[in-house]
């Protein structure tokens, strides 16, 4: 009954402060402190036993504030239950939920299914926190690895954008020469009454290097200083450009860092899943696709407006978010459903979507 009462006590904490559908932060909490509860027992139990002494109440008590004490520390001081709210608290609830039942059955089997002797229920406690330890250790390579993929990742688009402002700048530089030389020969010519004709020449060569895309791909980015969203907006032109897709992007305000307020890479996804979609849409349009971005900043908030020219325009809303929803064939259509699991956890973040005209709209407010 002991059990079936905490599992009961699990769950009404659970529904009564999940943030969403499935919150594995907020289970991924609650199975935590469960579990700390089934090794601390496990831990003092072995530990009277092996001192031959008896576990009595002042006993009991002076272990008991020993281990709060330890549970404090360990969950305020440490990222023992921030690891729960990154981009891969997903795979570490699982590593929780794996230690919650590798407690219980260790507690349950040495106290009211066989008793066991010392020696195997030490081995049995070992067992489980070494477990624990290979767990953790396996969790933070896997991290790593993700992280310096991610690193090299933006590496890539840095250069990329790099190598670009590094062409684009020559290219002005050899057209300010050029300039200036036609300008001087537009002086001379003008004494010979043919400045009509050298004018047409000099507006055609202007247009001819001022209107290379190549030149504008990245235009505005520098004034986005945080790195994960530089790395993306990047990364998305870069794709858009390769693509063939016409687009443009204004970004007038430096936008030094995203509020610590938010994971930033919840942010990072919901923008790659729009970005995604505007491009996959873009391809089944055909010529007339364009994808416009503005990034705007006042008054302590950051507005992000990604629209791209869409092909149905009698679509409803409300039933693109939900799950499964999609337009195109042998696609699971999560995106926008995504994105609203994504964004569910933050009060502050207003996201709205509009179809008008053969396009649509994504627009995203938060703070910064």
């Amino acid at each position: 009954m002991a059990f079936y009462t905490e599992l009961v006590e699990v769950a009404l904490f659970y529904f009564v402060y999940k943030r969403r559908i499935i919150d594995y932060g907020i289970l991924g909490r609650l199975l935590l402190i469960q579990s700390y509860s089934y090794i601390t027992y496990g831990v003092e139990n072995l530990f009277f036993q092996l001192i031959g002494k008896q576990d009595t109440s002042i006993n009991s008590m002076i272990c008991g504030f020993i281990f709060v004490l330890i549970e404090y520390i360990l969950f305020t001081k440490t990222t023992v239950v921030e690891n729960l709210d990154n981009e891969y608290g997903k795979v570490y609830f699982f590593l929780i939920l794996y230690l919650y039942f590798g407690s219980i059955a260790v507690y349950y089997l040495a106290n009211y299914v066989i008793k066991i002797d010392i020696l195997a229920y030490t081995i049995a406690i070992i067992i489980i926190i070494g477990q624990l330890i290979f767990s953790l250790y396996i969790y933070n390579n896997s991290k790593k690895i993700r992280q310096d993929k991610l690193n090299l990742q933006q590496i890539k688009d840095l250069k990329t954008y790099t190598q670009q402002l590094e062409s684009s700048q020559r290219s002005l530089r050899k057209f300010k020469h050029d300039y200036q030389n036609m300008l001087l020969s537009l002086k001379l010519s003008a004494k010979k009454s043919h400045d009509k004709e050298l004018i047409d020449k000099l507006a055609e060569y202007s247009s001819k290097i001022l209107e290379d895309k190549v030149l504008w791909q990245f235009n505005d980015v520098d004034n986005v200083k945080d790195e994960l969203l530089k790395s993306l907006f990047i990364s998305k032109l870069n794709r858009i450009f390769q693509d063939n897709i016409q687009y443009s992007f204004e970004c007038r305000n430096v936008i030094d860092s995203l509020s610590n307020k938010y994971n930033a890479f919840d942010i990072i996804r919901i923008l790659g899943i729009t970005y995604d979609n505007a491009i996959e849409e873009s391809l089944e349009l055909g010529d007339e696709a364009r994808i416009d971005t503005m990034v705007y900043r006042e008054n302590g908030e950051l507005e992000i407006e990604i629209k791209n020219r869409c092909r149905i325009t009698d679509l409803i809303i409300q039933d693109m978010r939900k799950s499964g929803f999609t337009t195109k064939k042998n696609h699971d259509g999560l995106g926008l459903a995504n994105i609203e699991e994504l964004s569910q956890p933050y009060n502050d973040i207003f996201i709205n979507y509009q179809i008008k005209d053969g396009w649509f709209t994504f627009l995203m407010v938060m703070s910064i």
